[in-house]
């Protein structure tokens, strides 16, 4: 805030957005990513869900688990759940681990009435 008690927003410049080229809406075969100004183009994501495994992860919400990944066991607190990752807190970082990398958990008993 100024001295009159108005407050001024800093504006950051957007950097371009590295991406591949696009033909038809879809990516040119063998192209190079290059840096283009402005509004990205349009892209497609797709991630296969787990409804009743999100669920059940979402339940734990704020507690501590245990995740068996595809790498190896895991244990932090459930910081949050999304539709395609989960949160993770350790002591000292975040861990944001794709829920397809998941084999299992361990966590407080639950009842899924």
């Amino acid at each position: 805030m100024n001295s009159n008690g108005v407050s001024h927003k800093v504006h950051t410049a957007q950097n371009p957005i590295d991406q591949p080229g696009y033909v038809n809406q879809m990516p040119a075969v063998h192209s190079q990513i290059y840096p283009i100004a402005g509004v990205p183009q349009p892209n497609e994501y797709i991630t296969h869900l787990d409804p009743v495994f999100v669920q059940h992860l979402s339940r734990h919400q704020g507690q501590r688990m245990a995740l068996m990944t595809t790498v190896g066991r895991i244990e932090g607190i459930n910081a949050g759940v999304a539709v395609d990752h989960i949160q993770i807190n350790l002591e000292d970082r975040s861990l944001h681990i794709r829920i397809s990398q998941i084999v299992y958990f361990e966590g407080p008993l639950a009842s899924y009435r």
